[in-house]
């Protein structure tokens, strides 16, 4: 398995290296009497702590900012202002993405408004961050319930009383959807088959995530413009190995893609080094080879972890072969 063919915009990075020297213009010099102060270069630990500085200030202004977004629809929810609540705690959920809570907000808001698809879906997003999350649970099962979805509403009210049986709410809901799973079996005295809906959805794993799953992890914010600057969508080699002297004005990406993971120094690392895959090696690959500002405990320090991520790779890259292999075939002539 190997990364694909980079596209050949990535080479003529080479050509603007001279852009990246740090030498003197031709022609200058120092005179003798001038005292020049050399600054010592930082090392990388004072570098990723200077980083680590920059993310917990701007994680600190994020997480003010995002609970004030939560109260104020905290207060239009308890006026029942549903609506004007509801633009409060998406605010919340875009600046802070990681909050079990603010997506039971986001819930919860919209069950009230009636918009039980949404309900179910922010529900089963803090499942994710938290799948022990009863009141996320109970919330999507209501939600489902609404939707005339009863058993999979059944899974998650069982699935919420197995773990705390002291929840009156979910032991009423379980009664009622009970009590309509019976009611849709029956026409009088008649037996009635399996509906085309439950046919259709019989394997399907209603009580994703479970309860012992593992949470899902958001990476935390950037401390910089760098996460967000694509360009053109070509990854720029500088930036990923020694720094990129152009900054915005670079026409290359700076961002992280999905064939690359951000390192506390905010340099994008190939997957495929990581898997011990890649085919360009350090000195031609647009990606960082350089475990030093890794976190430590990621996927990549993990032999189990690692041999999912192959497998996920190897599976996407099967289908993109395939899909390329079908549009060349209808291509007329």
């Amino acid at each position: 398995m190997a990364n694909t063919t980079r596209d050949p915009q990535v080479e003529a990075q080479i050509q603007d290296s001279i852009l990246n020297a740090t030498t003197l213009e031709a022609g200058e010099t120092t005179s003798d009497s001038e005292n020049v102060v050399m600054t010592p270069a930082k090392s990388k630990l004072e570098l990723i702590a200077e980083r680590a500085a920059k993310r917990a200030e701007k994680k600190a202004a994020n997480r003010q900012q995002a609970e004030g977004h939560r109260r104020a629809g905290d207060i239009l929810y308890e006026s029942k202002n549903y609506k004007a609540a509801l633009a409060q705690y998406i605010e919340s959920v875009n600046i802070w993405p990681s909050d079990v809570s603010y997506h039971i907000n986001l819930a919860a808001v919209y069950r009230k408004l009636e918009w039980y698809e949404e309900a179910a879906h922010s529900a089963t997003r803090a499942l994710t961050l938290d799948p022990k999350s009863s009141e996320a649970r109970y919330l999507r099962g209501v939600a489902r319930l609404e939707q005339r979805l009863l058993k999979p509403a059944r899974t998650d009210f069982e699935n919420v009383l197995a773990h705390d049986p002291s929840h009156l709410r979910a032991r009423a809901a379980l009664t009622e959807v009970n009590q309509f799973i019976a009611a849709s079996g029956q026409l009088g005295s008649h037996e009635l088959g399996t509906s085309p809906v439950e046919e259709a959805t019989k394997d399907l794993d209603f009580a994703f995530p479970h309860y012992d799953d593992e949470a899902l992890e958001i990476a935390s914010v950037s401390d910089s413009s760098d996460c967000n600057h694509v360009g053109n969508g070509v990854p720029c080699r500088f930036y990923n190995h020694d720094g990129c002297a152009r900054g915005a004005a670079c026409v290359y990406s700076h961002a992280p893609d999905e064939k690359s993971v951000r390192d506390d120094l905010g340099r994008n690392v190939c997957i495929y080094f990581l898997l011990d895959n890649c085919k360009f090696g350090a000195a031609k690959c647009v990606y960082s080879h350089s475990r030093a500002a890794l976190k430590e405990h990621g996927w990549w320090s993990d032999p189990e972890k690692i041999a999912k991520v192959k497998a996920v790779l190897e599976v996407a890259e099967k289908q993109a072969r395939e899909q390329r292999h079908l549009e060349q075939e209808r291509r007329p002539g």
